[in-house]
């Protein structure tokens, strides 16, 4: 969840704290992104030697 902006922000600008918040939640995401996509690598990987144990 991103924090919300100050009544005084135009939208377009965050405040140092607000940016670091922002940017521990991408970093967050972007690792769980990451998690997950190894995860479906390996089952792909199982995948393809059940088909083919040669692999």
């Amino acid at each position: 969840m991103v924090p919300p902006l100050p009544p005084d922000s135009d939208g377009k600008t965050l405040s140092f704290k607000a940016s670091i918040l922002w940017n521990r939640l991408l970093l967050g995401t972007i690792e769980k992104a990451n998690e997950q996509l190894k995860a479906i690598r390996e089952i792909e990987a199982d995948r393809i030697k059940k088909i083919d144990p040669r692999v």
